[in-house]
Formats: C-alpha cells, structure tokens, sequence
C-alpha cells in the first residue's frame, strides 16, 4: 500500500455531509418521543458541568441505549449503520494506523476497495478522526456509523488478536525471541483486561497452550499457542513476578502491577507443577475498584440504611459471610472506604493484603512464622485501634480474641465460611463461643452472593413460566403474568447474553429477639424465621426480586441461592 498526502483543498464528501446537517440532536431525539424536553434540558445543565457530549450524558442516565443513539445519529447525518458482528473486516488495515490513534477516537478501519477505505465511526462531528486517518493512509474516507461498544469491543479483539498472531509468528521463526515473548504476555495482559477478565488461566496441555479467561465467573477459552512457547510464557510471568525460574516442582506465588491506559492493575500470580508441566493463575485486581462506595455493591436501599447504622457504632462485631468469591472483601474494603476518618485509626489483617487502602495500617499474616490471624490480633490490640478488620475466621482461637476485641470498645469487620447470615451465628456456636458472648458482642451479619448480571444491549423480555412464577412465592399468584429477562448475546457482552455481577444480599441485625434465641442455643431455622419476620429479606428474596427487575435471570439466582432452604 502507498501512503501519500492528500491535497489540501480535498475534502472527503462524508466531512462535507457533515458540515451540511445542522440538526441538533436534543431535538431530534425530543421529536422522535425518545427523550422528553425537561430530560433534554437536564442532560445539557450536565453538560455545561461535565463537558460531555449530548449523547454519553444521556446514555449514562439511561436515558438512550448506545445502540438507539448510533441510530439516531446514521439517520441524521444519513450514514449507512453497521452491525460490525455481520461485517466482514479486514484485519490487515490495522497495521496501518497506531492503536492508541483508533482508540482515542474511538473509530475501526473494516474494508479498503479501490481508493475508499471504509470507516466504523460513532460520532459523526469527530471530523478530525477522520482527516488524521486519511493523512497517514492517503485513502479516501468512507465513513459509516456503528455502536460505540461495538467498535471499541471489536477494535480491542481484532489487535490483541492481530498483534498476538504476529509475535507467535515472530517466536516460530526464530526472530526476535526475547522481545516477541514480551509483547506476548503484554498482549495477553491487555485483551484480559479489556475483556474484565478476573483471573487469566495458563494450562499447558499435550498439544497446546491454552489459555482462559474468567469473566463474570466463568471461564472462556481466548487463546491456544504452540506448545514450545509455554516455557519461555512461564519463565516470562515469574521474572515480571519476583519468582524464582529454577524452581518448578513446588508452588510459587508473585505479584507485579500493570497499567492499562492510565490505570493500574495488581496482577497477583500462583504456579503449580502439572503432569504435563507448570500451570499458572494470574488474579487481576483493579486498584480503583477498592473506592467503590457502599451504594454500589447492589443492597436495596432498606439494607444500606441498615449498614450505615451498624458501622456508626463504636464497638461490635460486623460478619461477612459467603463462598469463597462472593464479593466478601469487596464489601468490607467498601465498610472501610466509609469510616476510614482522619480521627479513627484502622488496621487490616489480611492473607494476603489484596488492595493497599490509603490512611490505613495493614498486615499480612505469616503462619509459617508462627504469625497467625490470632496472634496478629493480640498484637494490634496494643495499637490503640479504633477499628480491625481480620481478613477471615477460621479457627475457635481466632473467634474468640476477635469477639473479645469487639466487647472491648473496637469495631471489628470480619469474613466467615457459611450459608447465609443466621448460619455465621451457629458456626459461631459450634466453635465453641459462648452464646453470651457471641450475643454481646456480633451487632450484624451480611450474607452475599454474586450473579451475573444481564447484558442491557440484548437482554429480551418473555412472559415467565408457572414454574418461575411459584419461585416468587407467595408474593405472586398462581395466574399472575409477569414478565423476566433472558440473555441473548452480542458484541457487547462477547456472546454470553451476560455483562458484569449483582451482589445479592441478606442482611441480619441482631436485635433483641435474635439475642434471645442465641442465649438459648436456637438452632440456624428458628434464628431465620424470626429474622424474616422482623423484616430481613434472604438471599433468595433478593435475588428474586432482581430477576423481576430483569437485572438477571431465575436460574441465575437458584444456582446461586440452592443451598438455601425455602420454608
């Protein structure tokens, strides 16, 4: 391909259509019943604040879909719209432009024929995106209108796909082995992230490397690599993780940061030997998530007021509890965002420390050395803490000191292993805890879960069968119709119908009546029942209702509730 400056006087016919329309899109959008005229006046005060364009305020109100604004615009300006899943792209037009370039603009080459190359753009007022697209090609531009999503979704997996083939290409020949094996992991880093991947799974296998992303909870194939590459990936990842290379029989962990377009990631690696060689696990954690305030975890309204109580309290006990992976330190790093005050002194106990919280002393325990969760706590205890978190109780020693450190004038923030908030009182009693005290001193406990949550792109709506309608309970009448959500798939959430989590969650105050029934050794049933009855919802509860907002599906919450009993 030639590359050469286009005149200046030449101005492609999609910049002059451009210039030409003069309709503004408030309007447009106010005419076509889509917005009324006081959300249109709100959304431009937002932008006058923000500096924001019209239609990214609008589509975080909710107020638009990104689709139906792609498609707003393709009519105004009388631009073909594309569905790039249907579009036959060429990948090989990539290696034309920077990659940072078509990402800031947001823009995707698809197709070249003759001396057009056509364009996927979703603002059609980006005139410059296009101007600089034709500099450094010398082709005329072409531009068509597309889903902001979908261009950006696509743009990230044809060049991590793109580059990635290139380097494996590089390693086979023989060129270049050190740096292509850099760009390598690099490229497996970045399409993990783009993709909100959790956890990246590196397995070799007899034939193949192969490597998986966990998104949302399950695990996707994203990548298979010859299999004389796997030792030069492992020995790659162990020297970005402070590993030691020569060691391969037994298990390592590392850990390093990465940073994606301005934000930093803390990449956290464990190795395991394999029959068929070294196996590792890369977690990916998101330093901006720990600042996630309380409301957005996904508690109803009437269970944040609840926690907002329980940590203003000056002393007690705070319990999460769930399986591992239910978001149970996400929501106590949200407690500790919230009363971390420059007068209150806050200090974590953690296996290990997952996230560095600003203002707040941390530890990691080290049972190797004898430096356990209880032993930790003995010591902070002399620290003059206003508040501790002890990253988990597992054992009767542990319980104890935490409880007796709550009695003693000391918020404690701690997790547990059980099913459900009145069964963390129980699993308190069978580790031998004095009823007394776990009555005195445990002031709430959060149960939690984590469903996927449906894509808002392609999510479709059907009438719910009389099976789902009896999952609702008695809420529900036998006859009633009410309409569910179910996934489809698309661009946006890569074909699995899903995008993101829900925390459900069932929240139990141990209030007087609950203090009675632990004195008396009650059971996990009865301390439930009469919970429900002074008005905790459970985790069923919650999740039902999220499905009857078409948040997620029914299934969804029975897989993630089953171990609930449904009395």
């Amino acid at each position: 391909m030639t590359l050469s400056r286009p005149p200046d006087d030449t101005v492609d016919k999609g910049i002059q259509q451009f210039e030409e329309v003069a309709l503004r899109l408030g309007d447009t959008l106010v005419k076509q019943g889509m917005i009324t005229e006081l959300q249109l006046q709100t959304a431009l005060q937002d932008q006058k604040k923000k500096d924001e364009k019209l239609g990214q305020i609008l589509v975080s109100k909710g107020l638009l879909t990104r689709r139906q604004l792609a498609e707003t615009l393709a009519k105004m300006y009388q631009l073909p719209l594309v569905d790039l899943s249907e579009v036959e792209i060429q990948e090989s037009l990539l290696s034309l432009f920077p990659y940072e370039l078509l990402k800031n603009y947001g823009v995707m080459p698809l197709s070249l024929e003759e001396n057009f190359l056509t364009v996927a753009i979703h603002d059609p007022l980006e005139i410059d995106a296009l101007q600089e697209l034709r500099y450094i090609s010398g082709y005329q531009m072409k531009p068509v209108m597309a889903d902001e999503d979908q261009i950006r979704h696509h743009l990230d997996e044809r060049y991590d796909a793109f580059r990635t083939m290139q380097v494996i290409s590089d390693l086979q020949s023989g060129e270049k082995q050190e740096g292509s094996i850099i760009r390598l992991v690099e490229a497996m880093l970045v399409r993990a992230i783009n993709e909100c991947a959790s956890d990246i799974h590196i397995e070799l296998q007899r034939e193949k490397m192969r490597v998986r992303h966990r998104i949302d909870g399950e695990l996707y194939e994203k990548l298979s690599v010859p299999v004389e590459i796997h030792r030069k990936v492992i020995s790659r990842v162990k020297v970005m993780a402070g590993m030691d290379l020569a060691e391969t029989r037994h298990p390592q962990d590392g850990r390093f940061s990465f940073s994606v377009s301005d934000v930093e990631y803390d990449i956290r690696v464990s190795s395991i030997p394999d029959i068929m060689g070294e196996n590792m696990v890369l977690r990916i954690l998101n330093k901006q998530y720990i600042h996630r305030p309380i409301e957005s975890l996904g508690l109803e309204g009437h269970d944040i007021q609840i926690i907002k109580r329980l940590i203003r309290r000056p002393y007690g006990m705070i319990l999460a509890t769930g399986p591992t992976g239910a978001g149970k330190t996400t929501t106590l790093y949200s407690i500790l965002n919230k009363v971390n005050k420059p007068n209150k002194s806050i200090i974590t106990i953690e296996d290990p420390v997952e996230y560095e919280l600003p203002g707040i002393s941390q530890t990691n325990i080290n049972p190797q050395a004898g430096y356990t969760f209880a032993r930790a706590i003995r010591h902070i205890l002399r620290h003059d803490p206003n508040i501790i978190m002890v990253g988990e109780i597992r054992d009767p020693e542990t319980a104890e000191i935490a409880i007796r450190a709550a009695l003693t004038g000391h918020l404690v923030l701690s997790t547990l292993h059980t099913n459900s908030a009145p069964g963390a009182v129980t699993r308190l009693l069978d580790m031998g805890i004095q009823p007394f005290l776990i009555s005195s001193a445990v002031i709430g406990v959060i149960a939690q879960r984590l469903v996927r949550r449906l894509c808002p792109e392609c999510k479709r709506a059907y009438e719910a069968s009389p099976d789902e309608i009896q999952e609702f309970g008695s809420a529900m009448g036998p006859d009633q119709k009410i309409t569910l959500a179910e996934p489809v798939g698309c661009d946006h959430c890569f074909k699995t119908g899903f995008s993101g989590r829900e925390g459900l969650f069932e929240v139990l105050t141990i209030d007087q009546d609950i203090r009675k029934l632990i004195v008396q050794h009650s059971n996990e049933q009865d301390i439930k029942q009469t919970a429900i009855r002074n008005g905790m919802k459970t985790l069923k509860m919650a999740g039902m209702r999220k499905a009857f907002k078409k948040l997620t599906t029914v299934q969804e919450v029975l897989g993630a509730t089953l171990t609930e009993e449904d009395d």
